[in-house]
């Protein structure tokens, strides 16, 4: 079984994205999927709980709700964490996160790197804002963002103990912590497994690609998007503000 973690909320458009991309994927074994909603109202009533075979669904609505200029990443990993503790037979967790794309194949190859290691991360990925029209190529080089991530569960203890320390980058500390010995971690290019998409309508995001003032590649006809998930970009088409 894998499991996944999505922290959502005040982000409608997206969440239905999401549970789209999550429903076409090519995975075929169990899958536990844990969702935090701290949004007001709730934008996740419409995932049944037998979304898809194989598929166990559980909603969590964290009785402090989300409002403007609060940050609770770390909370509702540390809630969903909680929920993924419970079983005994996860081999791989996943965060998921409710704005980012994902192509189908995205949980069965992540899974299929597993091998021997306990840390899993797409480096070099694009980010893009349909918004906009226009993508960057984020470098990086010695971590992997934290929707491109993975990891067993004998890191939730470590993942555990960044989100307590309620840092505003998880993914940066994770891939930073000394205890994870580096051949331990699995780091691959160049497949754009999953794709960051940014300035969607809704909740604003806290990394550096949500910035309204961030350089980008110019794409109008939306050209870079085709390349990286095909025709799939028709689900970012009607976004687009001149």
């Amino acid at each position: 079984m894998i499991a996944l973690i999505t922290p959502t909320g005040t982000r409608p458009t997206q969440i239905q994205l999401c549970a789209n991309f999550m429903k076409h994927q090519d995975y075929e074994g169990e899958v536990l999927w844990v969702i935090i909603d701290d949004g007001n109202p709730s934008t996740t009533n419409f995932i049944p709980v037998d979304f898809k075979k194989n598929w166990k669904i559980v909603k969590l609505y964290p009785g402090v709700k989300w409002k403007f200029g609060m940050n609770t990443q770390c909370s509702n990993l540390l809630e969903g964490l909680k929920i993924v503790k419970k079983y005994n037979n996860i081999d791989l967790i996943f965060i998921i996160e409710d704005d980012d794309y994902y192509s189908s194949q995205y949980l069965r190859k992540m899974y299929e790197k597993l091998d021997s290691c306990v840390l899993i991360g797409e480096q070099f990925s694009f980010y893009y804002n349909p918004v906009r029209r226009g993508y960057l190529l984020n470098r990086n080089t010695t971590h992997s963002s934290l929707f491109q991530t993975a990891f067993v569960p004998s890191l939730i203890p470590t993942v555990e103990k960044i989100c307590s320390a309620k840092v505003k980058f998880v993914d940066v500390r994770l891939y930073k912590k000394s205890e994870i010995p580096a051949e331990k971690i699995k780091f691959f290019s160049g497949e754009n497994l999953a794709i960051g998409i940014k300035g969607m309508p809704g909740r604003f995001g806290i990394g550096i690609g949500h910035r309204p003032h961030l350089h980008l590649v110019p794409d109008p006809d939306m050209d870079k998007l085709k390349e990286l998930i095909g025709n799939d970009y028709i689900y970012y088409m009607k976004y687009y503000k001149s």
